[in-house]
C-alpha cells in the first residue's frame, strides 16, 4: 500500500508543479506559437493528474485488502471524495478546458490522500453508530459523493471570485484553456445544483440510521457535525432559490458555496479532534 501512496503523491506534487509551470515564451514566439506550447504543457499536467489519480485509486483498494474499507472512517471516505472530485475533473475537462481548475484539484487530491493514509488505519473505529442494515453505507457513500461535488463546485467559485476580482482591477488576461467568467458562473450552479439533491438524501439516510440506532439519545456530540452539516445543506439550497427565484448571481453565490464547503471542512476537522 505505501509504493502506491508514495507513487500517487509525488505524481499528484508533479501534476501541481505541471499546472503551475508557465515557462516566458520568447518575444519572437507567436501567438500560435504560444497556443501550441501552452496547450502541450497542458495535455501533459492533465495526464500527470489522470495518472495520479489511478495510482490514488491503487492506494485505496490496497487499503481495503487490509480491512480498512472507504466507508468506515470519515478520513477514508475523504480520501475517496478527493478521488471522486479529480475523476469528475477530468470528465468535465473532456467538453470543457478548464487548465485553472486542475491547477486547484491537484493539491486538494494530495491532501485527501494523505489524509486517508494518515489516519485510515487509526479513526476506523470513529464513534458513530453502528451500522443499520444498509443505511450506514447508503448514508455515507451519498455525503462522500455530496462532498466530492462540492469541492468542485468550490474550487469553481474560488476561480470565479478570483477572475472576477482581477477583471475588476484590470489585471486579468485570457490564456488558451480558461473559461469566461460566464462560463464559470454557468458551470458553478450547474454542479450545485447536482450535488444539492445529494447531500439532501445523504441527510435523509443520516436521520433514518440515527433513529434506527437509538433515536436522539444517540447523537450524543455528534450534534456539532449535524449542524454543521445541514448548515452546508441550507447554503446550497440558498445558492439556488436565490438564483433562481431572485436572480442573484456572481460573487454573493460564490462566496456562499465556498462558506457551505468550509463548513463541510469543519465536520472532518470536527472528527480529527475527536479520533
Amino acid at each position: 500500500m505505501h509504493i502506491f501512496f508514495i507513487l500517487a503523491a509525488l505524481t499528484y506534487g508533479a501534476a501541481s508543479f505541471a499546472y503551475g509551470l508557465d515557462p516566458d515564451a520568447p518575444d519572437s514566439a507567436s501567438r500560435s506559437q504560444v497556443a501550441r506550447q501552452t496547450s502541450a504543457r497542458q495535455r501533459r499536467a492533465h495526464l500527470l493528474l489522470g495518472l495520479a489519480g489511478v495510482l490514488h485509486f491503487c492506494t485505496i483498494g490496497a487499503q481495503c485488502v487490509r480491512g480498512e474499507h472507504p466507508f468506515e472512517s470519515v478520513f477514508l471516505a475523504t480520501s475517496l471524495g478527493a478521488l471522486i472530485a479529480i475523476v469528475g475533473y477530468c470528465l468535465l475537462t473532456i467538453a470543457r478546458p478548464m487548465h485553472a481548475l486542475g491547477a486547484v484539484l491537484a493539491p486538494a487530491g494530495l491532501l485527501g490522500l494523505a489524509v486517508g493514509v494518515m489516519f485510515g488505519a487509526t479513526s476506523v473505529q470513529d464513534p458513530l453508530p453502528a451500522p443499520v442494515s444498509s443505511l450506514a453505507t447508503a448514508h455515507i457513500g451519498l455525503a462522500t459523493v455530496g462532498l466530492a461535488g462540492f469541492t468542485l463546485a468550490a474550487a469553481v467559485a474560488g476561480l470565479y471570485l478570483v477572475m472576477e476580482r482581477r477583471l475588476r482591477l484590470r489585471q486579468f488576461k485570457l490564456r488558451p484553456g480558461s473559461m469566461s467568467l460566464a462560463g464559470l458562473e454557468r458551470l458553478h450552479y450547474q454542479i450545485v445544483l447536482l450535488v444539492t439533491p445529494v447531500f439532501t438524501l445523504a441527510i435523509v439516510t443520516g436521520v433514518l440510521w440515527t433513529v434506527r440506532a437509538g433515536g436522539v439519545e444517540s447523537i450524543g456530540a455528534r450534534w456539532v457535525e449535524i449542524g454543521m452539516a445541514v448548515a452546508a445543506w441550507l447554503a446550497s439550497m440558498c445558492v439556488l432559490v436565490l438564483r433562481a427565484a431572485i436572480g442573484i448571481r456572481g460573487r454573493k453565490l460564490a462566496a456562499l458555496t465556498l462558506l457551505a464547503f468550509v463548513l463541510t471542512l469543519l465536520v472532518i476537522v470536527w472528527y480529527g479532534v475527536r479520533s
